[in-house]
């Protein structure tokens, strides 16, 4: 009777030590997949035919409060944004006579991954185009910081760069 239950013991210890491995790689690739998500997200919530048609309160909700957004706004400089200032730049730029009447349109076309716990780090090539526009869609590179805050995955940054006609996606997109 000692024997089985040591024996049993032994059994239930030795599988243990191949689930928890197991089960917490699982874990690590479900984070890294809502991440993913998550990111991959924002770019369809911020394409619409209107600004009116987009849920401003929904790509808020993706942000965390002190989220520092720099975005590329001309050739020669970057801006710093709040959540709420990026919200309203998108706004602008959705009522501005650039904006065709078909609409506007963000693309995730490559993209990285790499999650520790509650950190994750996303870079990503976009496609971003004005749909009746004659002009070629313009590609850029977003490097996202995510952390995981309630259970859920919400940006604590993002910075932004086009990629300018001629030049190649960088290799840290490569296969």
């Amino acid at each position: 009777m000692k024997d089985l239950k040591l024996k049993n013991l032994v059994v239930a210890w030795g599988l243990l030590i191949f689930l928890i491995p197991a089960y917490g790689q699982s874990i690590q690739e479900q984070a890294e997949e809502e991440a993913v998500k998550m990111i991959t997200q924002i770019y369809t919530e911020v394409s619409g035919k209107s600004g009116d048609q987009i849920d401003w309160d929904r790509v808020r909700s993706f942000f965390i409060e002190e989220a520092v957004i720099v975005l590329r706004t001309s050739r020669e400089g970057s801006t710093q944004f709040t959540v709420d200032e990026f919200i309203q730049d998108f706004k602008d730029f959705y009522k501005s006579d650039a904006m065709g009447d078909t609409g506007f349109k963000e693309e995730v076309i490559k993209l990285k991954s790499e999650v520790y716990y509650d950190i994750a780090y996303i870079p990503v090539v976009y496609e971003a185009s004005i749909l009746d526009s004659d002009r070629p869609p313009q590609k850029g590179i977003d490097f996202w910081l995510l952390i995981r805050k309630d259970k859920a995955w919400r940006v604590a940054a993002v910075t932004n760069e086009i990629i300018r006609p001629g030049e190649e996606i960088p290799r840290m997109f490569e296969d």
